[in-house]
């Protein structure tokens, strides 16, 4: 192993950007990466714990023979770790392989702050990403003897995956948090029992694999709106009343049981902060459906419908779906109505009938 490449961080979740950043720098440094997470987080409540953290990295690493994990800094007994302490180890452990350190451009600006900073960059060649809106401190470039890895430097955010508004990460990745309820899973977690917990997972998953076997663009926005679909069920109906009669006026006289896909739109954007149209208006109509529907919301209505726990054989209208979208949507809407004669529910509202006159001619 001749060149090596130490790249640490929260790394709360890793990210494409990450691994985008690592295989850049491998190519360009023809080195192999060692991806090293650290202990502590300055994320604190919202941080996933240390063993997770190493697990997903581990995932998203797993298919890219060149990239590897070090715990170095997990396993560390030291409550402070420093990048000059991390590089002795390594240079300890491969005495005769070309050492380089990588950071990100804001790290170039302060690097001259850090500790031992001339000693880690004789130690190991400092390498970095150049952010196309910072501006480098090329007096630190200079000093310090730093290379730049050119390649696209992809916004992506840890930040921004931890409170769903972005899932711009494997989906090895994806799959652990949600099994494991990390990050924004504690949180849809609080507004819903076991068992809905249960049925929303169930639907986000079965929505994604529909997504995906359409070849849809907006894959994953199918997935945040199908895990926030179901927010506002168990919302009090009280409280319920109050956001629609406030909000929802035009919608107050339909059944309650119809209410929490607009309360869930509501607290998608209230407390979320997710904005997006195309995931607030999958969960607004997820229910009763809509006229003019987008592939989106068309896909959360039917895994909402059909998701296996419901404890129903539904496997010929998943496979349907799976093959032609607008096809398998049609045979949902046949199966819908069945259902509702068979149980007398009265499903004729406005919107349930938008949807029925347009795609059922």
């Amino acid at each position: 192993m001749k060149n090596i490449v130490l790249f640490g961080g929260a790394f709360d979740p890793i990210h494409n950007g990450h691994i985008n950043m690592a295989l850049e720098a491998s190519t360009q440094l023809d080195a192999d990466i060692f991806f090293i997470p650290a202990k502590i987080s300055v994320w604190k409540s919202e941080s996933a714990p240390i063993e997770d953290k190493i697990k997903m990295v581990e995932l998203a690493i797993k298919d890219h023979p060149g990239l590897h994990l070090s715990r170095f800094e997990a396993d560390s007994k030291e409550e402070v770790n420093y990048s000059i302490d991390t590089v002795k180890h390594f240079k300890k452990g491969y005495p005769d392989s070309n050492i380089y350190y990588l950071i990100g451009t804001d790290h170039v600006n302060s690097f001259h702050k850090w500790k031992d900073a001339k000693e880690l960059s004789k130690l190991a060649k400092i390498a970095y990403f150049k952010r196309p809106d910072m501006v480098v401190d090329l007096n630190n470039v200079k000093e310090f003897e730093m290379v730049e890895i050119i390649g696209e430097l992809k916004d992506e955010s840890s930040t921004e995956i931890r409170e769903l508004k972005s899932l711009d990460t494997p989906n090895c990745v994806i799959d652990y948090i949600i099994n494991n309820k990390l990050y924004f899973m504690k949180r849809i977690a609080s507004y819903m029992g076991e068992k809905r917990l249960e049925h929303t997972i169930s639907t986000a998953k079965l929505s994604y694999e529909i997504a995906l076997a359409n070849n849809l663009k907006d894959a994953k926005k199918a997935l945040i709106a199908a895990l926030l679909h179901d927010i506002g069920k168990e919302m009090p109906i009280a409280e319920q009343k109050e956001i629609m009669a406030n909000h929802f006026k035009k919608y107050i006289d339909y059944p309650p049981v119809i209410y929490h896909q607009f309360i869930g739109a509501y607290l998608v954007e209230k407390d979320f902060g997710i904005t997006d149209p195309v995931i607030l208006e999958a969960i607004k109509y997820h229910t009763t459906a809509n006229s003019n529907m987008s592939d989106v919301a068309i896909i959360v209505h039917c895994a909402d419908k059909i998701e296996p726990t419901r404890g129903f054989k539904s496997e010929n209208l998943i496979n349907g779906l799976k093959s032609s979208l607008i096809d398998g949507f049609v045979e949902v809407l046949k199966s819908n109505i069945e259902y509702y004669v068979k149980h007398g529910i009265d499903y004729k509202n406005e919107l349930q009938m938008a949807c029925l006159d347009q795609y059922l001619k």
